[in-house]
């Protein structure tokens, strides 16, 4: 009888601790490039380049995200607050870490994203609770298992569909490669618009 005892604890210890860490509510941030107009404290600019942007952000709703080229490398998002130049994230949204990208041309005018609440759109970064950090996926939408791919992850795993909002501890269907064929559901903690 002892026997049975100490994996059923185990088990239950398990499913506890996660239950606790899908009850973690997702921490929701702004990635903040300008404050009054001139580089918010904490950005690390650790390169510069210089290039055009041709319209509004294709993965943030917000009116002073862009999506811009340089090199012929897009860099979406990149954030105006200044007219010679943009704020580009690099690395994971909480380093902070930026590209600085000098304009060869003036913003195209009337081509910016409409001003509107970027949190009824979906977040342009996310960190699961178990680490990975995803980014929108751009391009032609992929579709695997019955699922569009809408996020793609720091090594090789995929997201799909949109972050289950219903809860205060945000939820998605992941899988584990482009290879697999069966999604998992996890817990996002932190969203990044």
């Amino acid at each position: 009888m002892p026997r049975t005892i100490g994996p059923l604890v185990t088990a239950l210890a398990l499913v506890g601790a996660a239950a606790a860490l899908a009850a973690t509510p997702t921490k929701l941030e702004d990635w903040t490039a300008f404050t009054n107009g001139k580089l918010a404290a904490g950005i690390h600019v650790i390169r510069t380049a210089r290039g055009y942007c041709s319209g509004g952000s294709h993965l943030d709703a917000r009116s002073a995200a862009w999506h811009c080229l340089t090199q012929g490398q897009a860099q979406d998002p990149c954030f105006a607050a200044a007219a010679a130049f943009m704020i580009c994230p690099l690395g994971t949204p909480d380093s902070h870490d930026a590209l600085k990208l000098n304009l060869a041309s003036p913003l195209p005018a009337g081509k910016g994203n409409p001003r509107v609440d970027p949190r009824r759109h979906d977040p342009w970064a996310l960190l699961t609770a178990s680490g990975a950090y995803c980014y929108r996926a751009t391009g032609t939408p992929s579709h695997i298992a019955g699922k569009t791919i809408t996020y793609e992850c720091a090594g090789a795993a995929l997201l799909a569909g949109q972050p289950n909002r219903t809860q205060t501890a945000w939820m998605i269907s992941l899988l584990p490669t482009g290879t697999s064929i069966r999604y998992r559901t996890v817990a996002i903690a932190t969203a990044w618009w």
